[in-house]
């Protein structure tokens, strides 16, 4: 076999396999789907694997139950939770981030420590302590405290500051020869010359909060109340006594369908973002 013949046989190799693993990774989101559009009798009656993949019937019950529970509110609910993270939390993090980058001191580099092992910390240890404060502020049971505790991103943080390292130094010095002040600097230099950045922050911002369940399980006391986010509505499907498995899927289907569609228009930003910050 010559080599050209043997590279084109290792490039088909390595093609059929990572079709493999994408259609490994494919099977519970096709039957995640099928679950949601299937009558829920057949999803028990179902006896073999052919049958769990391939629906016999198509029903849109489940979705007509999520809507009529109040599902399509608290979408709405955890998308702006979701939304105003990421702009609260992008102006959080780039601040600190140029902060680090443009004030190089002892202190500042025990601070970026400080930052980094904070998003090592499981948030269950603070959740707690945090439920405590927001109750005596007063804060509880509404759309800030879902937003807040989500605005300080150690991950973001990590993944601006690492951005703005590869800013060339040359250019903040010809600008700060200009007269330009820190925040020049930080709106016309470092903040352009880092958007596939901003936006990988941004979707840790939005993921992070999107897919969160224990903390507003914690801070919305009531499970009737308005503010309500998708998770928590997803998991009042389950009882003691029933559950509606269908509405449940369905619900679960929409919750996944929101971040997917982003994913997919800023998948090329993701990717340059993961190359410029050190993060694989």
């Amino acid at each position: 076999m010559t080599a050209r013949a043997h590279r084109r046989v290792r490039r088909l190799g390595l093609t059929a396999l990572g079709a493999l693993s994408g259609l490994v990774f494919l099977v519970p989101i096709w039957w995640l789907v099928v679950a949601a559009f299937r009558d829920p009798t057949e999803a028990l009656s179902s006896t073999s694997v052919l049958d769990t993949l391939i629906p016999r019937s198509f029903s849109l019950d489940g979705f007509r139950s999520a809507v009529e529970d109040g599902y399509l509110r608290a979408v709405g609910i955890s998308l702006a939770a979701a939304v105003g993270t990421v702009v609260g939390g992008l102006v959080v993090s780039s601040l600190a981030a140029y902060g680090f980058v443009a004030v190089r001191t002892r202190l500042s580099k025990v601070l970026f420590a400080v930052v980094v092992a904070s998003f090592l910390l499981p948030f269950e240890t603070l959740s707690v302590p945090l439920v405590s404060v927001f109750s005596d502020l007063g804060l509880s049971d509404g759309l800030p405290a879902l937003i807040l505790p989500a605005l300080g991103n150690g991950l973001a943080v990590f993944n601006l500051r690492q951005a703005f390292l590869n800013v060339p130094l040359e250019l903040a010095e010809a600008q700060y020869m200009d007269g330009a002040g820190h925040l020049r600097r930080f709106w016309h230099l470092y903040l352009p010359l880092s958007r596939p950045a901003l936006i990988g922050s941004g979707m840790i911002l939005f993921v992070s909060q999107w897919d969160s369940y224990l903390w507003p399980l914690l801070i919305i006391s009531d499970s009737d109340s308005d503010n309500v986010t998708a998770s928590v509505a997803i998991a009042s499907n389950f009882g003691p006594l029933s559950s509606n498995t269908q509405q449940a899927f369905a619900e679960v289907l929409v919750l996944i369908v929101i971040p997917a569609i982003l994913l997919l228009f800023t998948q090329r930003r993701l990717i340059a973002s993961s190359s410029t910050s050190g993060i694989r």
